[in-house]
């Protein structure tokens, strides 16, 4: 359970995503510090209250305390903290304290003249080291790494759970940081009857936009006469259970781009990589980004950079028991460092400084 000490003093925060009803992981980190912080905090969000059941179908994160806000006319409100998921804009802000969420490279505001005045304002904060560089060498101005939190408890799983499966979870869309799926079932089904006979590979994720529903039939068509399913827009509880039963859990997101060129194809920061984690699931995920950051290969999980070592290295936890469960175990640990608590208070201190 969250141990939650007292702060300093009370404070009124204001939170806005423009992209909150999308629903996805950069709503998630918000809707987390927004459950931390309205213990002991008053806590606003800038969306329309009719989000709330779908929030906790998807992220299941308590924000009873929270109120909701529908106007988004920022300069009408005072805010002691205020968050912002940028998209790549920023505003002038009356604020106390003001903290700059930058999601990817993709969201990082144009270096010009009046954005360098208003980032005078501003506090950045950011998922990883990786983008800490991007954003420093881009804006030329420090950042804060604040990591996601995954609630560890949740997703903890015994091995009686564990079924012969290989995991991979994340949004179906061809933009941005397409998240490979295409390559992990043209790999599973290349070396199915040699090395995955008896294995499944489930693929789950949010299907938000139209190119999306493209994505979805081509990976379906492709799966077609192999133990492979493709899971849309399940709800928390449902992937909960499925990081649960996974022994495996593969990512792919950033291979084969030119991440020099467009680092905003790599993986920012691997939330559901952790989530495996937490749940015993060992990664085998491409060595890109953010990921960097959270596995050390052959200690709390395996990167790779081609192919080759990909299915060398699920082929190799398959036939040894015992390693897969020793990197289980690590992979728990590992996950253990981002729990909620640990970011409370990271939390706490990043506004109350």
């Amino acid at each position: 359970m969250m141990k939650i000490l007292s702060p300093k003093s009370k404070l009124k925060i204001g939170i806005y995503s423009p992209y909150m009803n999308i629903i996805g992981g950069g709503e998630r980190y918000l809707l987390t510090i927004a459950g931390c912080l309205q213990k002991f905090h008053n806590v606003y969000i800038h969306a329309d209250s009719s989000l709330k059941k779908e929030f906790w179908k998807m992220f299941q994160i308590d924000i009873r305390k929270v109120k909701f806000v529908t106007d988004t006319n920022f300069n009408k409100f005072y805010y002691d903290v205020f968050f912002y998921t940028t998209d790549g804009s920023i505003f002038l802000t009356k604020n106390r304290k003001n903290f700059l969420v930058i999601q990817s490279p993709a969201h990082i505001p144009d270096n010009k003249v009046l954005n360098k005045v208003k980032l005078l304002k501003w506090q950045i904060i950011c998922y990883s080291k990786f983008m800490q560089g991007i954003i420093e060498s881009k804006l030329h101005k420090k950042s804060e790494i604040l990591s996601p939190a995954v609630s560890t408890s949740l997703y903890s799983s015994s091995l009686s759970k564990k079924r012969n499966v290989i995991l991979s979870v994340g949004r179906f869309f061809s933009h941005l940081h397409s998240k490979k799926h295409l390559i992990l079932i043209d790999q599973f089904k290349k070396y199915y009857k040699k090395y995955f006979s008896g294995w499944q590979l489930i693929i789950a994720g949010g299907l938000t936009d139209l190119k999306g529903h493209e994505v979805v039939n081509s990976l379906q068509v492709e799966s077609q006469g192999f133990p492979i399913q493709i899971v849309i827009n399940p709800s928390f509880s449902e992937l909960v259970k499925l990081y649960q039963k996974a022994k495996i859990y593969w990512h792919a997101t950033g291979f084969n781009e030119n991440l020099n060129l467009y680092p905003e194809k790599a993986e920012h920061f691997g939330i559901t990589t952790l989530e495996a984690m937490a749940a015993g699931g060992v990664p085998v995920v491409f060595g890109a980004g953010g990921q960097n950051e959270i596995i050390s290969t052959g200690l709390n999980g395996f990167l790779w950079k081609n192919l080759s070592e990909l299915i060398q290295t699920t082929t190799k936890l398959i036939k040894d028991k015992k390693l897969l469960d020793s990197i289980s175990k690590s992979a728990i640990s590992r996950a253990d460092d981002f729990s909620t608590s640990k970011y409370y208070e990271k939390l706490e201190k990043l506004i109350q400084a």
